[in-house]
């Protein structure tokens, strides 16, 4: 679709792609209808990793906001240019207005986008450095000292595999929403939510 954003080049590993549509008052339930039906046909592809929705706070209408994740662009790419979700698209226009918007990110910045700022640039990497090691740093330590007794006779590799796997699924879908919410003020200095 010639809409859809191109992926930064040389992009590797994960991948996450925002969708932010806005849907016409009266018609939130079949747009709800549209959003399983979607994520079924998401979860099909490749690559899938999983998908959050946040929905419009209160009130008739307002925007939606799909953030879709998968293991490499080449997957998202897969799924982003399918005619199986073109048509999906299709089926969503009579429920919304105006363009639909995307983007794409590859790395830590999608840790730090605002479900209320869809688009919005990252903050400065140094903060982003920052706040992933403050965060990082207990979690990970949090993690180790509680799979200890579980996985403490592994060799080191498959423990470091597990620790690694838990804090960074921890770090993308629980704690870096939630850290990110809670510290926009710094994050995003003089930006309205």
């Amino acid at each position: 679709m010639s809409s859809e954003p191109e992926l930064p080049a040389g992009a590797a590993g994960p991948v996450t792609a925002t969708v932010t549509r806005r849907v016409k008052p009266g018609h939130e339930a079949a747009y709800e209808e549209f959003l399983a039906d979607i994520s079924g046909a998401a979860k099909a592809f490749p690559g899938y990793l999983g998908e959050e929705v946040f929905r419009p706070a209160g009130g008739s209408g307002g925007e939606y906001r799909i953030v879709y994740r998968f293991d490499s662009p080449a997957h998202l790419r897969g799924w982003l240019d399918s005619s199986e979700r073109a048509a999906w698209l299709n089926r969503a226009e009579p429920h919304v207005v105006g363009p639909m918007r995307t983007q794409v990110l590859t790395g830590l910045e999608s840790w730090f986008t605002l479900p209320t700022r869809p688009g919005a640039p990252p903050p400065p990497a140094y903060k982003m450095a920052v706040l992933t090691w403050v965060t990082i740093f207990p979690l990970i330590t949090l993690v180790v000292v509680v799979s200890a007794p579980l996985i403490g006779h592994l060799p080191l590799v498959p423990r470091l595999a597990v620790t690694t796997l838990v804090t960074v699924s921890l770090m993308t879908w629980v704690v870096m929403p939630r850290v990110t919410w809670l510290l926009h003020r710094w994050l995003y200095p003089g930006r309205r939510r």
